[in-house]
């Protein structure tokens, strides 16, 4: 099993930041390590820093002082960003103030976006939603940047009360207020939705992939990904989330879709590497989809393929 700090320090290396970021996170999540969870939080400061996100970069410093206070680096660190607030005052309050604000338009659009969906409007939704992705490229970065947000009375609006209704928005503070996973979560969800409306797959797959990562006991949206990653072509992606999938299909997913997935992923995987437990899947998906729908035509001929002389139905 790889390390995941060295995983994640590839990853800047490479410049693949906003996947570091990810990993980072999840270390943050999953490890008890004092001092892994403070260079974790080392490291996120320094990427924001690096993109003057300084705000957020100040708060992961902080933590990682508070776990390490020993550590000379994270103190300079620390002694360096605050002696820098303190010499720039004026542009660092309006700094602040900006990013202050663009944090409001976002959680604006989220919240206009979904509303719309509820209004039956996807045409005006989806622009307004996938803006987001383009600030935010996944959903731990959002999780970073939508944080600790100041929204004064006069700012709360309905779209803001919107969220908040549903738990999707959190108060923590004086006029603070945090997304929420559950938040982010129906963000990535309602969007990949629009996405496969418009067969944009690929966007699809990004949305659908980090509603999993955010909700990992949510089924859903790998059976969806399923779907997504056999449209994009990413058969082994396919075959090794649907391997961990139970086999009865959630109601809110298309089975015919699901199974047609299945099917053709794992009928290239038999293709290229003979294995007679990919040929199995094949058939078992294939005769799945055609008890749901006797006129799925190319199932039926990948069907035969496998059984040249013999129809699925007689077996």
């Amino acid at each position: 099993m790889s390390n995941p700090i060295t995983e994640a320090q590839a990853l800047e290396t490479e410049g693949r930041l906003a996947e570091a970021i990810q990993v980072y996170d999840d270390i943050l999540n999953t490890t008890d390590e004092t001092s892994t969870h403070a260079l974790a939080n080392f490291r996120l400061g320094s990427i924001y820093r690096g993109w003057r996100e300084l705000f957020t970069a100040q708060r992961f410093y902080a933590q990682a002082h508070q776990l390490d206070p020993s550590n000379t680096d994270i103190r300079d660190t620390v002694a360096e960003l605050n002696l820098y607030f303190s010499e720039n005052r004026e542009s660092v309050a309006d700094e602040m103030s900006r990013k202050n604000s663009d944090q409001i338009v976002s959680l604006f659009r989220i919240a206009t976006g979904i509303k719309l969906l509820t209004m039956d409007k996807p045409v005006q939704a989806y622009p307004l939603l996938k803006s987001r992705t383009k600030i935010f490229p996944n959903a731990a970065m959002a999780k970073h940047l939508l944080t600790d947000i100041q929204i004064t009375e006069d700012e709360r609006n309905s779209a803001i009360n919107f969220l908040l209704e549903r738990d999707w928005l959190a108060n923590t503070g004086v006029l603070l207020y945090t997304i929420t996973e559950k938040g982010l979560y129906n963000f990535y969800v309602e969007l990949a939705q629009l996405h496969v409306a418009n067969t944009a797959w690929t966007e699809a797959v990004m949305c659908y992939a980090q509603a999993s990562w955010l909700c990992p006991e949510e089924q859903v949206p790998r059976y969806h990904l399923v779907i997504c990653c056999a449209e994009v072509e990413t058969w082994d992606k396919a075959v090794e989330i649907a391997a961990n999938l139970p086999a009865e299909v959630p109601d809110s997913v298309d089975a015919v879709a699901y199974h047609t997935a299945v099917a053709q992923s794992y009928h290239h995987i038999y293709e290229t590497t003979g294995d007679a437990h990919a040929k199995q899947r094949v058939i078992e998906a294939c005769e799945t989809v055609l008890r749901l729908d006797k006129k799925a035509k190319a199932i039926s001929k990948l069907l035969t393929l496998y059984h040249p002389k013999k129809t699925w139905w007689r077996r």
